[in-house]
């Protein structure tokens, strides 16, 4: 079973960007890290703060989903649910992954000015602000889908007939 198996890829409003990206601004700041990231489960971009230059966001997000999902298995073979939490180890950067909730990640990337126990701390804090972001946009999805109405649900063959009958 997939991680993000029968969830829907987020649909991210202009409000609820700004409020991410001021959320992850800070733990950048505050972290001291290189950049940070945060995406959905499916491993798509929702928003990144810092120096991101040089790095492939596409193939880092995806493997950083394929990362969580992974490992989420790794846990359920020893009775876990999920390990919520991974932190990668480089010479020059290192790389702390969280799942928070059960649709987004935020990664922080960070070098040798960066603590590990800074940015955890900073994740931490943040995660739950996220976590809130992402229950209005659930909420406004909901509400999206049960407001659209697809035109073409309504259209009948007599509508075609007509439309292209000379």
């Amino acid at each position: 079973m997939s991680l993000n198996e029968g969830i829907p890829q987020l649909i991210v409003y202009e409000e609820e960007h700004r409020e991410v990206s001021r959320i992850l601004a800070r733990v950048h700041a505050e972290s001291r890290g290189r950049a940070v990231l945060l995406l959905d489960v499916n491993g798509q971009l929702i928003a990144e703060w810092g120096n991101t230059a040089g790095l492939d966001v596409t193939a880092f997000c995806s493997l950083a989903a394929s990362n969580i999902a992974a490992t989420a298995t790794m846990a359920r073979l020893l009775g876990d649910n999920d390990f919520t939490i991974l932190f990668h180890q480089g010479k020059e950067d290192s790389i702390h992954i969280s799942l928070i909730g059960d649709r987004v990640i935020l990664a922080v990337i960070f070098g040798k000015e960066a603590s590990l126990g800074m940015v955890r701390l900073r994740v931490r804090r943040a995660a739950q602000e996220i976590e809130g972001v992402v229950e209005r946009i659930i909420q406004r999805m909901s509400l999206q889908d049960r407001l659209d109405v697809d035109p073409l649900c309504e259209i009948t063959e007599q509508d075609i007939d007509e439309l292209f009958s000379f």
